[in-house]
């Protein structure tokens, strides 16, 4: 039986540890790459508490292996034009050291990471903030879950940080892409991610977007920009009958042409996003009850616009743009 159908994952999860790596090497200084990775001392406290053993935890050492042999296989490579899934959540019932795997995993390739940054020449600025996703995830989770470590939520952004793919300059992360459209056309672009780190300010979200265009100019000459673009619940155009016009994310959809829009097949999918990460709660089994959305908060505008939308039977929707000027 293998390591991820005896921690629990479902049969479609198990496919993503199969054929990687078994091996794992564990940094010795893990509190002192922890603090360089934001990680606040509670966090980093319960972490080395959970430090997989591959005597006492053989299958959490094998899920953190092939976790940490997949950054390491990819490592300097950009999000093939297919996309990438995020790592799947862990079953709510585990131990803390499966809490903490993907943690484990990422930290084990924090100085490749940062070898690649200075042979790309990126600022030690820019690698200390894109790693510090670590120490921002765990932070979401606790508040989120109530408890520590990162395995609840399903990881994206954090394995690309640590593979050399995003890269967090300002108040944006930007995403290395590889763009396809068949018949041998092809090129690259950057995906525009907002990180959860405060308010959408118009101004440090043009001067991010300026300053990402001019690094990776100089940091990937070999991969010459076709655009930027933005998936995200926050080019919804629905926003526009809750929101005041001049608010942030309203002058941030303001910047994107958007594309055509493709329904999911899941209608609920934007809700959830809406809700896991405009709202940073939770999210219950869909489809939602009158309970679920009672329990949200009415405190801010986008709360009150999130139920009021789903009450009227309505979904929310991820949206994709292209920036209309960006050089």
């Amino acid at each position: 039986m293998s390591a991820a159908k005896q921690v629990g994952f479902s049969e479609r999860d198990q496919l993503r540890f199969k054929g990687l790596g078994t091996g794992l090497a564990l940094p010795e200084d893990a509190e002192g790459l922890l603090a360089y990775c934001g990680v606040e001392p509670a966090d980093r406290r319960e972490m080395l508490a959970a430090r997989p053993d591959p005597e006492r935890d053989p299958e959490w050492w094998a899920i953190t292996s092939a976790l940490a042999a997949e950054v390491e296989r990819d490592l300097g490579l950009p999000v093939p034009s297919t996309g990438f899934n995020s790592w799947p959540a862990v079953p709510e019932d585990v131990s803390p050291v499966g809490l903490f795997a993907g943690a484990w995993a990422l930290l084990a390739n924090l100085m490749r990471v940062r070898e690649l940054h200075a042979q790309r020449g990126v600022p030690e600025e820019v690698t200390v903030a894109t790693v510090a996703a670590l120490g921002g995830v765990m932070g979401t989770h606790r508040h989120v879950f109530g408890r520590a470590g990162v395995g609840l939520i399903p990881l994206w952004s954090p394995p690309l940080r640590f593979r050399g793919a995003d890269y967090e300059i300002g108040r944006h992360a930007f995403t290395r892409t590889e763009l396809g459209l068949g018949d041998d056309v092809s090129g690259h672009v950057l995906s525009v991610h907002i990180p959860p780190t405060g308010r959408l300010d118009a101004q440090e979200s043009e001067e991010s977007v300026a300053a990402a265009v001019q690094y990776f100019g100089c940091w990937y000459p070999e991969e010459p920009l076709a655009g930027l673009v933005c998936h995200s619940w926050l080019l919804d155009p629905q926003l526009n009958e809750y929101l005041r016009p001049e608010s942030n994310i309203i002058r941030f959809q303001d910047r994107f042409d958007l594309l055509p829009y493709l329904p999911s097949e899941d209608p609920t999918e934007g809700d959830r996003e809406l809700m896991r990460l405009g709202l940073h709660l939770p999210v219950p089994p869909v489809p939602f009850t009158e309970e679920d959305l009672a329990a949200v908060p009415q405190d801010t505008t986008l709360q009150r616009a999130f139920v009021a939308h789903l009450r009227a039977g309505r979904h929310w929707q991820l949206r994709t743009g292209m920036l209309k000027t960006w050089s």
